[in-house]
């Protein structure tokens, strides 16, 4: 059931963090964890993470969830869900639907899969998004463009999420997939594509007419976004980066991971 909080007293974006959402998975925690199971879930947390709970915070859930860093607050909800799997229990309704509530009253910038593994707070379609385009970058022969995309998530779990390396990063996968098809071409940019990949497209889908009409509009908004990026992708002069919004570089990242795909396919056509 909603609350007036939840309603009417909402932040204007996600938080990386909220100290009352500490307090409440705290609580949650207590609950489950009476003092042998503690003590258990402790020495488990030790042996993950490389911190000692047992020592620093004596089996004290709220001094633990209070003063832990934040990838240790994030990575403990999937560990004490795997805990409370291995002892038989289902984690789903003891641990993840409440983790899940809190995380969204709080609005925290992050999502919890099945699994309850913590994924920064995109839509589920970015997550298939960036699956696809995983699996498509698992050639060898695509294995610096798989560095280059594979940092966009650790670039959007950061503290706060860096929106502006996480579109670089992209970028960058895009750029070197671009340029190791056309190895003449010195950078990506709306000329290069014009001069290197038109032709390819052309050639790609000669005999079909309305598919070489689709393919050209797609060309032009491939432009556009190599366009946009190259606003976020030199630095701008000023003392503080400037992030771009995160909703805008999520959406820059999916539509770069489907430019991915289509350079794939096309690369693959040619080889």
């Amino acid at each position: 059931m909603s609350r007036f909080s939840h309603l009417y007293i909402q932040p204007p974006e996600r938080l990386p963090d909220s100290a009352r959402a500490r307090r409440r998975l705290a609580s949650v925690l207590e609950r489950l964890t009476p003092n042998k199971l503690a003590h258990e879930l402790n020495q488990y947390l030790e042996q993950e993470l490389g911190i000692d709970p047992k020592v620093n915070y004596s089996f004290n859930w709220p001094n633990f969830f209070a003063s832990c860093e934040v990838r240790d607050l994030l990575d403990s909800v999937t560990l004490a869900a795997q805990f409370f799997k291995r002892k038989g229990h289902d984690p789903s309704t003891l641990w993840r639907g409440p983790v899940r509530r809190i995380f969204a009253e709080e609005h925290l910038a992050y999502e919890i899969d099945d699994e309850c593994i913590v994924h920064p707070a995109v839509d589920i379609e970015f997550q298939r998004n960036r699956a696809a385009t995983v699996a498509g970058l698992q050639s060898p022969r695509y294995a610096n463009s798989l560095v280059a995309f594979e940092r966009i998530s650790d670039e959007l779990a950061a503290t706060p999420p860096n929106a502006k390396e996480a579109w670089r990063a992209v970028f960058g996968a895009v750029e070197g997939l671009f340029r190791l098809m056309f190895p003449s071409a010195p950078h990506l940019n709306a000329g290069a594509v014009d001069a290197y990949l038109a032709p390819a497209i052309q050639k790609a889908y000669a005999g079909e007419s309305v598919a070489l009409r689709a393919a050209n509009k797609q060309l032009a908004s491939f432009k556009d976004w190599v366009d946009a990026s190259h606003n976020y992708r030199h630095e701008q002069g000023s003392e503080e980066p400037i992030q771009p919004p995160l909703d805008l570089a999520v959406l820059a990242v999916s539509n770069g991971a489907s430019y991915l795909r289509w350079l794939i396919a096309i690369d693959q056509s040619s080889l």
